[in-house]
């Protein structure tokens, strides 16, 4: 994963995982993925889980983390932005949220 779609930007993780087509257009799949972030004040991953779209914006629920994203709670959004025949890329927007049980004492 990169901060911008040029493949030159700056590397800032990896996204792992598997889709499911589930739809009989093929534009609709099942996704699972675990988004490993190596960013200037978190690291971690985050785990997702939902339904995707080919041709329009998803939301995925977070359902788990790890590292500095530990009990982390929200939603990411996956965008597409380039769709050339099996392979698709994505504009992804994290909404996080730390609950206070999960801020680390000083």
């Amino acid at each position: 994963m990169t901060v911008t779609a040029n493949r030159s930007s700056k590397a800032v993780g990896i996204a792992q995982g598997t889709s499911v087509t589930s739809s009989l257009d093929g534009l609709q799949s099942i996704s699972v993925a675990k988004i490993t972030l190596r960013l200037k004040n978190h690291s971690g991953s985050v785990s997702i889980v939902g339904g995707t779209h080919n041709v329009k914006p998803a939301d995925h629920p977070v359902v788990g983390g790890t590292g500095d994203f530990l009990f982390v709670q929200g939603y990411v959004t996956s965008s597409p932005v380039d769709l050339r025949g099996l392979t698709v890329v994505y504009k992804i927007a994290f909404h996080l949220y730390w609950p206070p049980y999960a801020t680390q004492a000083s």
